[in-house]
This record gives structure tokens, C-alpha cells and sequence, in this order.
């Protein structure tokens, strides 16, 4: 398998064993895909285990950093996304995994390659993801990946259909590197959706306009899953499916990673929730001024 023309990337927080094992767990379902570079900012107390994890494992061009500033995620990610030397960018989600041959992957990222496609969501392969996507046109049909063009006609059926909280842009992409930097470097949301440690505002709802239309690609059968995660589909996760340890609750991890986050959610559930939804995000906003 030739090398390929993408970059892994990551920023992620690894901080219990159960996080560290399923990050592993995910890069030895795909690693084989032999991409032309690495860029991985790891944070959390298991940060140096996995910076040897992947040293070890990694046999080709490997950045490793571990920024964790009072700036927030968006901030350490745009600084080192200055280190992407790859025309394409796998943005790693450690709790994905492959479930299809090597060999599809590695086609869906030269098909992209080749119809010049900018994003391609590479997981959570739903009934409702693929019944929102499938109301676009297709504009390319490889024998790997749908090929479809997102407008602002398919924008406002979108938000007819499915109301303006549905994400567009999701974190778990492959993009064509110019159009992950304008999404990374965009100031929107400009009402901020979370704290800055978290990286979440990377991704964008139909209303969060980044350009006027982009390409964007289905592959046709599913690539990744997610581990824990069944997106209000009962039997999506790979755990609901049986193919994966249920070692540890969904919920149970989640009040390890957003203890504090979830403290405040519980602190402030006494007020009307619209009330205290917009001054979380008033807050979040000023709190990104720190991002410049």
C-alpha cells in the first residue's frame, strides 16, 4: 500500500485507562492506512504514556506535543496545525473505530482526493445522518463515496426538516486540509457553545455559515462506529452490537472527563433552561477573548 497523502490528526484528552485503551484500541484499526504524517497533541495525566504508545508504534514523520493552555483547545489546535504538511487531514477521534477493510478506507481518501471533495464524515453512519445527507444531489458517484454539494438551498431544507441544531461539520472528518484550516481558524460560533478546554465549537451547525457551498462525501458503505455512543439509534454503538467490552457506563465516563462542566449543569438546572443556556454561552464568549 502506497503512502498516502493525509494526516493523522489529533487533540484529544487521555486521562483514565479505560480513554487510554480505547485510543489504542482505534489506532490499530486503522494505523495500517499508511499515511505521510502524524500530528497529535495529547493531554491528560496519561499523556506520556501515549506519546511512547505512539513513538513505539509509529514509523513514519510523528509530531508529538502536549499543549494544554489557559487558551483553550481551539488555540493549541490551530498552533499546531501549522505542522500539517499532508493536502488531506484524518481528525482522530480516539473513540472510533474502523469496521470495514483497510482497503475501503484507504479508496474512500483517494476518491475524495480525486472528485477534490472537503469533507468527509467518517463515522456515525445513522439512519437519520444518512437521511438528512441523502436529500442533496449527487454531484460525483465513485465506486467508494457519494459526492454531494452543500448549499444554502440545502441548508434551509435542512433546517425545515431537522430545526438548526443539526451539526453540518462534525469533529470525526477526513477534510481537504484548506478547508479544515478555515473551519479550525472561523470565529464562529460567536456565541461560544462550550468552555474553551473542550473542542467542540470546532464543529458547525447549519446556521454556523463557514463558506458559501462545499463538497462534501458519503462513503457508501460504513467505515467507522463509534464505541459507546448510539446517537439515539438503539443497537448503533459497537457495544450495544456486542463487538466491543462494555468495560465501563457511558455516563460513568463522562462524570470522570466533565466533572466540573456537568457540576455547573446540575448547579444551574433550578433556572428556566433557555435562560441559563444563553448566559453560558455569554460566558463561554467572553472567556474566548483570551483565544487572540
Amino acid at each position: 500500500m502506497k503512502t498516502l497523502d493525509l494526516t493523522i490528526f489529533a487533540n484529544f484528552f487521555i486521562d483514565s485507562e479505560e480513554r487510554f485503551q480505547r485510543m489504542k484500541d482505534s489506532f490499530y484499526s486503522f494505523y495500517s492506512i499508511n499515511p505521510n504524517q502524524w500530528v497529535i497533541n495529547v493531554r491528560g495525566k496519561y499523556k506520556y504514556q501515549v506519546a511512547d504508545f505512539l513513538k513505539n508504534e509509529v514509523n513514519v514523520n510523528l509530531e508529538i506535543s502536549f499543549l494544554d493552555s489557559f487558551k483553550g483547545w481551539m488555540h493549541d489546535s490551530r498552533n499546531i496545525s501549522k505542522k500539517i504538511i499532508s493536502n488531506y487531514v484524518f481528525f482522530w477521534v480516539e473513540d472510533n473505530i474502523l469496521v470495514n477493510e483497510i482497503d475501503f478506507f484507504y479508496n474512500c481518501v483517494l476518491e475524495m482526493q480525486k472528485f477534490t471533495v472537503d469533507v468527509m464524515l467518517y463515522t456515525f453512519f445513522t439512519k437519520n445522518t444518512k437521511k438528512v445527507r441523502e436529500i442533496a444531489p449527487v454531484i460525483s458517484n465513485g465506486n467508494y463515496i457519494i459526492v454531494k454539494k452543500n448549499d444554502k438551498e440545502l441548508i434551509n431544507i435542512i433546517k425545515k426538516k431537522n430545526g438548526i441544531n443539526f451539526f453540518i461539520i462534525g469533529m470525526p472528518s477526513i477534510f481537504e486540509k484548506n478547508f479544515f484550516l478555515k473551519n479550525l481558524f472561523s470565529s464562529k460560533p460567536y456565541l461560544k457553545r462550550w468552555p474553551r478546554k473542550y473542542p467542540f465549537d470546532f464543529e458547525k451547525y447549519v446556521t454556523d455559515k463557514i463558506v458559501n457551498e462545499f463538497k462534501f462525501a458519503l462513503p457508501k458503505n460504513e467505515l467507522f462506529a463509534c464505541i459507546d455512543d448510539d446517537l439515539g439509534e438503539d443497537g448503533y454503538s459497537l457495544i450495544s452490537r456486542g463487538l466491543y467490552p462494555n468495560r465501563i457506563k457511558r455516563s460513568d465516563l463522562k462524570k470522570l472527563e466533565f466533572k466540573y462542566y456537568l457540576l455547573i449543569k446540575k448547579i444551574t438546572s433550578i433556572f428556566p433552561k433557555k435562560l441559563i443556556k444563553f448566559f453560558a454561552r455569554v460566558f463561554y464568549t467572553i472567556n474566548i477573548f483570551y483565544n487572540k
